[in-house]
C-alpha cells in the first residue's frame, strides 16, 4: 500500500517573529506512516516574513503573494499547490502546537481510507481552558459553532479552530476569501455529507497587541456568510 501524503498549509501574514519557530517545529515532528510536504503562503506580508520563509526554501514550498488577499485566499493558493492525499491548515502564530497534528492523523485510522471523513481539532474538548481568558473571542467562537450545529444538525464544539484535516476530494470546496473561507468550507463539507470528527488539542491564545488578527467584525461577516450559504444551498437543493 502506498504511504499517504499530508500537505501542511501555513498561511502567513506579518508573522516574522513566529513563523520560523512554527516551521522548525513542524519539520522536527514525527509523522509515522505519512509522507509530509509543507507549503507556506506569504500573504503579502509587509515585515520580514518573506526572508524568514525563504530561509526554509530548501525544505518547504514557499509561495509569496504580491499583495495581501486574505487568509482564505492564502490557504486556497496553498491547496492549489498541494500534492497530498490530505491537507491540514496550520496557523503561523504559535497558538496551536504543530506537534499535535499527528493526533488528527491518528483519528483517521478508525475509518476506511475512502470514507467521507474530515478531522478537526477542538479546544473545547481539551482539559485545560486557557482560552477562557479571551472571553469575547471564545463567545464568538461558541456562537458561530452553535449556529452551524443548528443549521446543519451537527454536534461540533469548536468550528473556529485552525486545525482542519481534509481529503483531496474536498480540495475544490475551499474558496478564496478572508477568515470566512474556512467556515464556508466547513459548512460545504457538512452539506456534502462528510462526517466531522473532533480531536482534543491544546491552545495558547494571544492578544490583539501580540498580533491576533481576527475580531468581532470578522465574526459578524462569518455569521452573515454562513446564513447566506445555508439559504442558497437549502433552497437550491429543495
Amino acid at each position: 500500500m502506498n504511504i499517504p501524503k499530508l500537505s501542511i498549509i501555513i498561511p502567513v501574514f506579518n508573522e516574522e517573529r513566529t513563523v520560523g519557530i512554527v516551521t522548525e517545529r513542524i519539520l522536527a515532528t514525527k509523522f509515522p506512516g505519512w509522507e509530509i510536504e509543507v507549503i507556506a503562503v506569504n500573504d503579502g506580508s509587509a515585515d520580514n516574513t518573506a526572508s524568514v520563509l525563504n530561509s526554509f526554501s530548501s525544505k518547504i514550498k514557499v509561495i509569496n503573494l504580491l499583495k495581501n488577499v486574505g487568509k482564505g485566499s492564502a490557504v486556497k493558493a496553498g491547496i492549489e499547490a498541494a500534492t497530498g492525499d490530505f491537507a491540514i491548515i496550520q496557523d503561523a502564530d504559535l497558538e496551536c502546537k504543530p506537534e499535535e497534528i499527528p493526533l488528527l492523523l491518528e483519528a483517521l485510522k478508525k475509518f476506511p481510507r475512502d470514507a467521507k471523513i474530515a478531522v478537526m481539532g477542538s479546544r473545547e474538548l481539551h482539559g485545560r481552558k486557557d482560552h477562557e481568558s479571551l472571553f469575547f473571542h471564545r463567545l464568538g467562537s461558541l456562537s458561530i459553532t452553535k449556529l452551524i450545529n443548528v443549521l446543519y444538525g451537527a454536534s461540533l464544539t469548536d468550528t473556529l479552530m485552525c486545525y482542519k484535516l481534509f481529503p483531496r476530494a474536498t480540495f475544490s470546496y475551499f474558496q478564496a476569501g478572508g477568515f470566512d473561507s474556512e467556515m464556508i468550507f466547513l459548512t460545504r463539507l457538512l452539506a456534502e455529507g462528510y462526517r466531522i470528527v473532533e480531536v482534543p488539542v491544546s491552545y495558547t491564545p494571544r492578544s490583539t497587541k501580540e498580533g491576533k488578527k481576527i475580531s468581532y467584525k470578522h465574526g459578524i461577516k462569518i455569521i452573515f456568510k454562513i446564513v447566506t450559504f445555508w439559504l442558497k444551498s437549502h433552497f437550491v437543493r429543495k
